[in-house]
Parts: C-alpha cells; sequence; structure tokens
C-alpha cells in the first residue's frame, strides 16, 4: 500500500510534468485521479485512526478524572477517621501507646500563623505583588477593529477538521 508521503510525492511529479506540457492529457487525467483517489481513502484511514485515538483520549482522562474523585475521597476518609481516633484518644487520656503494629501519640504540631484581619497588619509584613497579564481578547479585538497595538500581531492558524 503506498504511504501517503509517497502519494505527494507523485502528486508533486506529476505537477511538475504538467508545467513541461510533455504529457498526454488522458494518461495525466487517469494519473491524476488515481493519485486523488489514493489520497482520499488514505484521509478516510487517518481519520479513522484519529477517530479512534481521540476516543481512547477521552476514555483515559474520564478514568483519570474518577480516579482523581476517589482518590480525594479515600484522602477524606483518612481525615475522618484520624479525626476521630484522636478524639478517642484525647477522651480517654491515652494520648500516646504501642501496639504490636504501631506506635500512637499525639503531638503539637508546628505554629502557623492565623491571619485574623490583613488590614490590622503593619506595611513591614505585607509583600507587592504586581504583575501584569496580557488582556487578550482585548488585544484581539483592537487588532480586528484595524487598530495598531504594538507587540502584537494577529494572526490566523490552520486546522484540520475532522466530521
Amino acid at each position: 500500500m503506498t504511504t501517503l508521503y509517497t502519494l505527494t510525492e507523485n502528486y508533486g511529479k506529476l505537477l511538475n510534468l504538467m508545467q513541461d506540457g510533455d504529457v498526454d492529457p488522458e494518461v495525466l487525467s487517469d494519473t491524476l485521479a488515481s493519485i486523488t483517489d489514493a489520497i482520499e481513502d488514505k484521509a478516510d484511514g487517518y481519520a479513522k485512526v484519529i477517530t479512534e485515538l481521540r476516543g481512547q483520549s477521552d476514555t483515559i482522562k474520564a478514568e483519570a478524572q474518577r480516579l482523581r474523585e476517589r482518590a480525594q475521597s479515600i484522602d477524606n476518609n483518612i481525615k475522618w477517621l484520624k479525626e476521630r481516633l484522636q478524639d478517642a484518644m484525647e477522651q480517654t487520656g491515652k494520648t500516646k501507646f504501642k501496639t504490636p503494629y504501631f506506635s500512637f501519640g499525639i503531638q503539637a504540631n508546628p505554629p502557623a500563623v492565623d491571619l485574623v484581619d490583613e488590614t490590622k497588619l503593619p506595611v513591614s509584613y505585607l509583600v507587592h505583588v504586581d504583575e501584569w497579564h496580557a488582556d487578550k481578547k482585548k488585544i484581539k479585538d483592537d487588532l480586528k477593529s484595524g487598530k495598531e497595538v504594538p507587540g502584537a500581531i494577529l494572526k490566523q492558524g490552520q486546522s484540520l477538521r475532522i466530521r
């Protein structure tokens, strides 16, 4: 079976022959039709593979999302179980003990800052973060309306659409 690369190459050669004018019109027509049909058949094959791969990708993404949600659910269960166990240990006064399998202990966490009212903080405790981001929608609208925007251009790409 001929590859898409070979078909494209043959099409280019045929165009060169047409420009030279040394080709019988009937042979030219038949050859052009066979290359065009072959490219269309090849395009159908590519589209089938693309559709299959897109389906696989969507399935994998959905499964990844399901697994993320499942992991979050498990993490929530772990947190709940640890809180229940800690409550029971504190209520019974057994804050440190060992079993044949595990060691248990309630300990203080490292200190953490809790900001109760950020507006009351002195300036020496504040950090100014100044970020600028390009407003691409405004830039696109202005470029489309004919305005010149230094540092930006409007470009039109192309992509293959298969339906």
